[in-house]
This record gives C-alpha cells, structure tokens and sequence, in this order.
C-alpha cells in the first residue's frame, strides 16, 4: 500500500491492473490505484507485463488436467504423474482416447522419437476423425513436452467428450 498514483490516458500504460512493473494493483479511489506489491492477478492472456499470472494459471490447470486424465486412465489400470511428460510418447494419449471413446486404437510399441511422434498422430488423427478440432497442435509439440499445446489439446478433449455429453444428455427429445 506504499504508492498512490493519479491515472490518466497520458500516464497509464499497460493492463488495467498492471502497474507496469509487475506489481498488482487496485482502485483505491476515483481515479486512483493503489499498488499492494503483491503478484498481478490481471486476466489479460496475452500482453499481460506480468508472466507470474501466466505462470500459476498454467500450474492450476496443469494439476487440474492430471487428475482429470487420471480420473479416465485407472479404466486402463494407468496412471500420469506429470502431465507434460507422461503424454510425450503418446501411450498414455491412446489410452485416454480408447477409454473415452470406447474404440480401441493402434499404437507403435518401440520407444524411440519416431514411435513417440507416431502414437501422437494416432491420437491426433482419430481426433480429427472425430471432428475435433485442432488449431495449431502437432504430434512433435505433445512429443517435446509443449505446455501450452499439451494444456490446449487436454482441454480440448475435455470439451469434446465431457461437455458435449453432458449437452447431448442433457437435451430433451423432442
């Protein structure tokens, strides 16, 4: 609460919270925003000056998609310690895929890049298959680990087969 500083369009720069040094701010008055130092809590995704928002949005998702996928994954006695790894070789992405959908899909055993990279795709394609769609998500992005593409494909799958059930069971027959 050290520092109270005037705005005007002259002066402020940056998200409507940010104070432009990384510290979180809030309105303390007309016209005023008093900084408490603490870390931005923004909501802006992209432009934001403060990456530490970024930073523990992606941990809290990050948990929150591993128990998800684990939720589904003890159906195929699996289970994913780390979200971002686990999924690199595309086995336990196959999984997911088969216990969701009920289909049973193929997969190289070996373990070397070639084989990771052809277990995504399988998972990929069957997706695709499926009419998810994918925006700028490739098999070497989830095989290298990726965090941001890996988040972006689980919550798509989330979106596919959880929320559009419950849409779908949730529609009355007409």
């Amino acid at each position: 609460m050290d520092q109270v500083r005037s705005l005007s369009t002259e002066a402020w720069r940056g998200p409507p919270c940010c104070s432009g040094a990384g510290a979180c701010v809030r309105r303390a008055s007309r016209g005023q925003r008093q900084g408490c130092g603490a870390t931005c809590l923004c909501s802006e995704s992209s432009g934001c000056c403060c990456p530490v928002l970024g930073d523990e949005r992606d941990r809290v998702q990050k948990k929150t998609f591993t128990k998800w996928v684990n939720k589904h994954l003890i159906k195929a006695q699996r289970h994913i310690s780390d979200l971002y790894e686990d999924l690199r070789d595309g086995h336990n992405l196959i999984s997911l895929l088969e216990v969701l959908s009920g289909d049973s899909l193929p997969r190289e055993k070996g373990r070397m890049r070639f084989h990771k990279l052809q277990n995504v795709q399988i998972a990929l394609d069957y997706l695709r298959h499926r009419q998810v769609k994918l925006v700028n998500i490739r098999n070497d992005d989830i095989a290298d680990g990726n965090p941001k593409l890996t988040l972006g494909l689980i919550w798509t799958i989330i979106l596919h087969f959880q929320i559009s059930d419950i849409q779908v069971s949730g529609q009355s027959e007409d």
